[in-house]
């Protein structure tokens, strides 16, 4: 079982990690985060809370599969020693995060197989592999805690308009964290702007080796579950419900890095949340 008490948002790296963002034509590459975004203040920050908004130009590129680079093949390598081809495959992950939320019988965390069930038989959610956009923002939250060792999710608030694409980001040294209103304020008065709410996105970690207690919230129904699987939890769709209702959500995204799972407003409805 995959517990997450909020829906989690997304860190960035210092400038000194960002991308190099020319060609050899000297004009920059699109598909690259500003590395200076504006820092949106919080009251009582959390160890490690951080938010930020970027503004970028729209492009075709964010949209595109992400990169061939050295860094996600290197990722990439280092699950299939852990897991084989096979086992690294979203459907064999998604069966195997089923198996476990199933066998919780009269346990709450039983109700988690009802999503998983959606994504399997097909009535929910469409797969693709990871967009330039998803993974810049999984590479950047990377360098700052390397996932496979230390963990985090991420997310972020996605709109489109005006020939700009803005992204907020949030976050903190965790897996789990608060929504800001802070943050999502400023999303809803830009959705009134005429920028659409595109997409809600964050990411589900593999989670290796974990022990009941551990920061990776385990009890010992879910100690086996090693993420990853990108079906939503309850508290995801109850989540992306209400920014529908507050400023019009479209869809919402999750990622592991490698592969993408979309999911639209409709399929909000049909998916499972916590009552």
């Amino acid at each position: 079982m995959r517990v997450t008490p909020w829906l989690l948002l997304a860190f960035l790296v210092p400038a000194c990690h960002a991308p190099r963002s020319s060609t050899t034509s000297g004009e920059p590459t699109v598909c690259v985060l500003d590395a200076q975004p504006e820092v949106i203040a919080v009251p009582n920050p959390k160890p490690g809370e951080l938010n930020e908004f970027f503004d970028l130009p729209d492009s075709p590129a964010w949209w595109a599969p992400a990169p061939v680079d050295a860094e996600r093949e290197q990722y990439r390598a280092a699950l299939v020693a852990r897991l084989g081809a096979e086992g690294l495959e979203q459907r064999a992950l998604m069966e195997r995060q089923h198996a476990i939320h199933t066998a919780m019988v009269g346990k709450p965390g039983q109700r988690e197989a009802e999503n998983t069930g959606h994504v399997l038989d097909g009535s929910a959610g469409k797969r693709g592999p990871a967009n330039c956009l998803e993974w810049r923002l999984f590479q950047r939250q990377a360098w700052r805690y390397p996932m496979l060792e230390h963990p985090t999710e991420f997310g972020a608030y996605i709109l489109r308009g005006h020939g700009r694409l803005r992204v907020y980001l949030s976050g903190g040294d965790s897996v789990g964290g608060p929504l800001r209103h802070e943050v999502s304020d400023r999303v809803a008065a830009d959705a009134a702007n005429d920028f659409e709410p595109l997409a809600h996105l964050h990411n589900h970690p593999f989670m290796f080796d974990r022990k009941v207690g551990d920061r990776t919230y385990a009890n010992e129904d879910s100690v086996k579950d090693i993420g990853g699987a990108l079906a939503p939890s309850l508290t995801d769709v109850h989540a992306w419900r209400n920014m529908r209702e507050g400023f019009g959500l479209k869809g919402a995204w999750l990622t592991n890095g490698l592969d993408s799972m979309h999911y639209t407003s409709e399929d909000f409805d049909r998916l499972s949340a916590w009552d």
